[in-house]
């Protein structure tokens, strides 16, 4: 059971860009945010926008300068990141440019033509066959291909500019389509865009630290673009260029990964033609507007859009083996009926719900589950020490993990240390609850490679997360109040990535079935322990600081014993 030498080698060289790119976007964001009021790359209230105070629009600064420097460490010279380089530069110093002095459309179009035909002409590479979409055969461009091209990107580059309207929400669709692309990457052994894509996702993560609900920065249209332009650059590099992996994907895949901000966007700009405005004046019909329109909270709304943002790219990789012009009508059907389900909403509803913060538990427990419910409650203490004592069990018995984990445990316990909010702030809380999820996660895995040949193992985890997860149920239920179990919507980004991954890591690294199993296994019981933890701990940043030093500790007792 095991990884090979060479996919070992591998995944310790895109954990490294992972972690580098990561712990760079955290200092240069914060540095970002300080020459930011210094400059005046400042986002005031007003008009359109909603957030209380001014705001600085660095970050897309820090994003690409975070990407620049892995990439400058990791990768020797060539064309193909001549044109990355070259093509983004533009595109930052564009933004940059726009964030300051507010430019129209008229002077920012002519600069991201330009960055595209400097990324055509110096990496010899454009669409050249957007494959049998229409059900009529392969649809080649012939001499349309650089026109296409140019229009194809462009409209990317702005999809993911007009998508930047609320905290988190274009980092984490951007995150979210990197983390689609980058097993396409490693099954095409296209290793340049493999770690451009690699290091843009730690990149976004440690931008993503500082701009959740409330935001402390913005990306801007600096990042908004360069984030655009990154992913247009890896779909069609992956999908037009040459093949030297034993796996050869479509455009459509590619188009099914990114088509919510683009559809989001075709559906605005000719929603505003039909009305007979400007297509490129801003206002407040986007997805994520009218979700908020309904009563939605901003949190929930990112959150859904993060969810769609997964359902998309599942579907792109479990839908490769149909036809591809049943992919794209496929596609185009999901988009009516999801919008037209909006639109019969917003008929029916002045106000779909009160806030989830509102949302209780209608079913009213008998006498029986009462006792039990107070039984529980009043020992939740007890219960508490007694699942994450024996979750600590299995890490002091000795077993074998290898030193390929004990770098693992190293690279997760320094990650954590540098992300965790240790100011006692509860808008950070959400950041505290995803590292604890990671931190579980990442425990359970190293006790399944541990005890792989053990038979306790498997039944003594499923009783301590099944007692977690009765607990949660009643005490959920005594307090009749479910905000305690939602999700935000970086819990989503990092629930998601884990559910996903085994079934990417399947498909593109071929990876032992066992160890697929062990991360899925992993997965469903950190849930329950998670849950425990959001129901005990609450928002209270004191509790959950400690409860962080906990999981540090036994990371590294489990590393320690291990080896």
């Amino acid at each position: 059971m095991g990884l090979c030498e060479h996919q070992v080698q591998d995944i310790i060289i895109l954990g490294l860009v992972f972690f580098v790119s990561l712990i760079s976007a955290l200092a240069l964001t914060l540095l970002a945010d300080r020459l930011a009021w210094k400059v005046g790359l400042i986002d005031t209230p007003g008009g359109r926008k909603k957030h209380p105070e001014c705001v600085t629009r660095a970050g897309g600064l820090a994003i690409a300068l975070a990407v620049f420097l892995t990439l400058g460490v990791m990768l020797k010279w060539s064309n193909e990141l001549l044109a990355y380089w070259s093509a983004a530069a533009v595109l930052l110093f564009t933004g940059l440019a726009d964030d300051k002095y507010q430019l129209s459309s008229k002077h920012k179009f002519p600069a991201q033509i330009m960055a595209v035909v400097l990324f055509m002409y110096l990496g010899g590479i454009w669409l050249e066959d957007l494959g049998d979409i229409l059900g009529i055969g392969s649809f080649e461009l012939s001499r349309l291909s650089p026109w296409l091209t140019v229009f194809a990107m462009v409209g990317v580059i702005n999809a993911f500019n007009m998508s930047d309207g609320l905290d988190g929400l274009a980092a984490g669709m951007a995150g979210i389509a990197c983390l689609f692309f980058i097993p396409f990457a490693y099954a095409q052994e296209s290793w340049i865009y493999l770690l451009i894509l690699t290091g843009l996702f730690g990149s976004l993560l440690g931008f993503l630290r500082f701009n959740i609900h409330p935001a402390r920065l913005f990306m801007g249209d600096s990042g908004s673009m360069f984030l655009g332009f990154s992913l247009a650059a890896a779909a069609i590099v992956l999908t037009q260029g040459e093949v030297a992996g034993r796996q050869e994907y479509l455009p459509i895949t590619a188009l099914i990964i990114l088509s919510l901000p683009i559809w989001d966007t075709l559906f605005v700009m000719f929603r505003r033609l039909l009305s007979g405005s400007n297509p490129f004046k801003p206002d407040r019909h986007h997805l994520h507007h009218r979700l908020m329109s309904l009563g939605i909270s901003h949190q929930v709304t990112v959150s859904a859009i993060y969810g769609l943002m997964f359902f998309m790219g599942m579907c792109a990789w479990l839908v490769r083996p149909w036809p591809e012009w049943v992919q794209f009508y496929s596609l185009l059907g999901f988009y009516v009926l999801l919008y037209s389900g909006i639109w019969l909403l917003e008929k029916r509803a002045g106000d779909l719900d009160k806030g989830i913060d509102s949302v209780y538990i209608s079913a009213r427990p008998g006498k029986r589950a009462g006792r039990l419910i107070t039984w529980t409650s009043s020992r939740g203490k007890m219960f508490f020490v007694l699942v994450w004592t024996g979750f600590m069990v299995p890490a002091l018995i000795p077993g074998q993990t290898g030193a390929g984990l004990a770098y693992y445990v190293f690279f997760i316990t320094v990650l954590m240390v540098i992300y965790y909010p240790w100011k006692d702030k509860k808008h950070h809380m959400p950041v505290a609850h995803v590292l604890m999820f990671f931190g579980i996660f990442s425990v359970l895995l190293i006790y399944h490679v541990k005890f792989f040949q053990s038979t306790w193992f498997g039944p003594y985890m499923l009783c301590l997360s099944g007692i977690a997860g009765v607990w949660t149920v009643l005490r959920v239920w005594g307090t009749y109040r479910l905000r305690v179990l939602v999700p935000g919507c970086f819990e989503i980004l990092l629930l998601g990535a884990a559910i996903v991954s085994p079934i990417l890591l399947h498909y593109s690294f071929e990876i032992d079935e066992h160890i697929r199993i062990h991360l899925v296994q992993s997965f469903l019981y950190s849930i329950p322990l998670f849950l425990m933890l959001k129901a005990w701990l609450r928002r209270i940043p004191s509790s959950n600081r400690r409860f962080i030093i906990y999981m540090l500790v036994l990371l590294i007792l489990t590393a320690v014993i291990g080896i």
